[in-house]
């Protein structure tokens, strides 16, 4: 819902100073961006949420040993159901300067 305000505002901003077809080409630049990029899906349960919610810690289990990875959330990412911290949660996530960039959150619980 964010993003859809977001967009909204931004559109009327453009409209106003007539660069409505400029707003439409950023706008398809970014999404074909992000599909370029590779991504990976982990699921774990997140330990703690800091940074007013900008980043997460998140309790994974690979080769029997359980790790913590540490996730940015990305500006436009999507996130489904409740998530706080206990959560069981799926991340579609990628690598952008040297850190996880969670693109999709999803609750299970």
């Amino acid at each position: 819902m964010q993003k859809l305000l977001v967009s909204g505002s931004l559109a009327g901003l453009l409209l106003l100073t007539g660069a409505s077809t400029w707003a439409h080409s950023v706008s398809a630049q970014s999404q074909s961006e992000q599909q370029s990029k590779a991504t990976k899906t982990i699921s774990g349960k997140v330990t703690s949420i800091g940074n007013d919610g900008h980043s997460f810690d998140l309790e994974v289990e690979q080769g029997g040993q359980k790790q913590t990875m540490q996730f940015v959330v990305a500006k436009d990412a999507k996130v489904q159901g409740r998530v706080i911290e206990g959560t069981p949660v799926t991340v579609e996530y990628a690598m952008e300067g040297g850190q996880n960039l969670a693109l999709t959150i999803t609750g299970q619980g």
